[in-house]
């Protein structure tokens, strides 16, 4: 396989990859402004967020049905995400 080809499979697989993070975002939108309308920095909030954690926002989206309840469940994602970072470098830091 010429190194172009291989080159343009790779494009078309991160396309894809991206089209599909971009499909679950603009659906957890839709199903969230149908509970309650999102702010601009609510839907900014969402465009950024980790494949990871659309997942974890979709297995739990049956807890979201206020404003409140989203910006919690952002919260305790950070939070995860802080103790995971703090954790890691803890060990590190004592090997």
């Amino acid at each position: 396989m010429k190194y172009d080809e291989m080159d343009e499979k790779t494009v078309y697989k991160k396309g894809i990859e991206k089209g599909i993070r971009k499909g679950k975002i603009l659906l957890l939108k839709d199903v969230l402004n149908q509970k309650f309308a999102l702010t601009e920095t609510d839907e900014a909030c969402l465009s950024n967020l980790t494949e990871e954690d659309i997942n974890q926002i979709v297995h739990i989206l049956y807890k979201i049905n206020t404003l409140e309840d989203f910006h919690d469940q952002l919260k305790k994602l950070s939070d995860l995400k802080n103790r995971a970072i703090n954790n890691t470098q803890f060990s590190f830091s004592h090997d």
